[in-house]
């Protein structure tokens, strides 16, 4: 009889112990997460007489911030789908001969996708 009932109070309190914690983690707030933010989705084409280049070139894209350029990162393609985050970029693009290289500034605050297509001659 004591067991049953220590066993009753033990089931009980886990019952209350868990809507508590059930409660308080619908209730957090989630502000914050790194995955919240929205990006919008950038294509990067390099192109010669009309047409996609059809040979290696190197895309670096930096965002601008406060008058500062930060390395996002390097793609060695002559076109590539990427996603960032809102805000301002530019991309370089140089042919892999170094015979010539273009750059372009792009606005990525308002809109959820992009084309950045760079005439290499």
């Amino acid at each position: 009889m004591v067991i049953k009932k220590v066993c009753h109070q033990l089931a009980t309190a886990s019952l209350v112990f868990l809507s508590a914690t059930a409660a308080q983690v619908q209730s957090a707030p989630i502000y914050g997460v790194v995955g919240d933010i929205p990006k919008s989705k950038v294509l990067l084409m390099a192109t010669l007489n009309n047409g996609p280049a059809m040979q290696p070139v190197t895309w670096t894209v930096y965002r601008l911030e406060n008058g500062k350029e930060i390395y996002n990162r390097s793609i060695n393609r002559h076109s590539a789908n990427i996603e960032l985050e809102p805000g301002f970029y530019r991309a370089d693009v140089t042919l892999d001969d170094g015979s010539v290289s273009r750059s372009r500034i792009f606005d990525l605050s308002n809109v959820s996708s992009s084309n950045v297509i760079v005439a290499m001659d």
